[in-house]
């Protein structure tokens, strides 16, 4: 399967936004074991980009990118958090 224009630069989104979640519970401003755990930021993240594409390029938001590539966004985001967090939890 091959991924659209559109669909890559979301996967790549989503690596960038666990990194910059990482960023920020490292600096103290979320804790770690907060009511949202850090990877529900990236999946809320992801949601929201989504949602702004789709209403920046006029097409309905869910037909814009497929679920090979939010699920691929998702678990780079979650994988790159884990890395630069050293783990999960």
């Amino acid at each position: 399967m091959r991924f659209t224009r559109a669909e890559l630069v979301f996967v790549a989104f989503g690596a960038g936004l666990g990194a910059i979640v990482s960023a920020v519970v490292k600096a103290g401003w979320i804790a770690p074991s907060a009511t949202f755990p850090p990877f529900i930021l990236v999946l809320l993240g992801l949601g929201l980009s989504e949602i702004v594409a789709g209403f920046a390029l006029g097409r309905s938001p869910g037909s814009l990118i497929g679920m090979p590539a939010r699920m691929l966004a998702f678990l780079l985001g979650v994988g790159v958090l884990a890395l630069l967090m050293g783990g999960l939890g």
